[in-house]
């Protein structure tokens, strides 16, 4: 059975610890959002984009951040050049802040 609690503190650990490798990944880390980001506000801006499969959002010190998992790496690519900087709607500190995650989100 799926986790979902257990698999973004997996995540999230791994962010956090594990040396950059510089290997791209279909699934994105996504930080700098604003305290009032919602994970519907996220979905909405990148579900417009193909391959987008799924999205947990998270407060880690009081500040979300987010996992962003798509169908194919380059997919998650053009996501992150093309959303690098935005801001939602929820943006009090400027724009997201966004790279490939460590390790790719586990599948349900």
């Amino acid at each position: 059975m799926f986790d979902a609690d257990l698999a973004i503190d997996c995540l999230l650990q791994e962010q956090a610890e594990k040396p950059v490798d510089g290997g791209p990944c279909s699934t994105l880390f996504i930080a700098n959002l604003g305290p009032n980001c919602t994970e519907d506000e996220l979905k909405q801006a990148l579900s417009q984009y193909p391959g987008f499969n799924m999205l947990i959002l998270r407060a880690k010190s009081g500040m979300p951040v987010a996992f962003a998992d798509f169908e194919e790496i380059e997919q998650a690519n053009k996501v992150m050049e093309e959303l690098q900087g935005s801001l939602l709607p929820s943006s009090d500190r400027g724009g997201m802040h966004i790279e490939y995650a460590r390790s790719k989100m586990r599948k349900r």
